[in-house]
């Protein structure tokens, strides 16, 4: 079973943090 690092736990919340400013920083104002 895969037991992920504290690497591995912040390089997917900094992808799910630039996925989401991408979705939502150009946004119309």
């Amino acid at each position: 079973m895969f037991k992920p690092d504290k690497n591995d736990v912040t390089g997917a919340k900094v992808a799910l943090i630039g996925v989401c400013i991408i979705i939502y920083a150009p946004r119309p104002a």
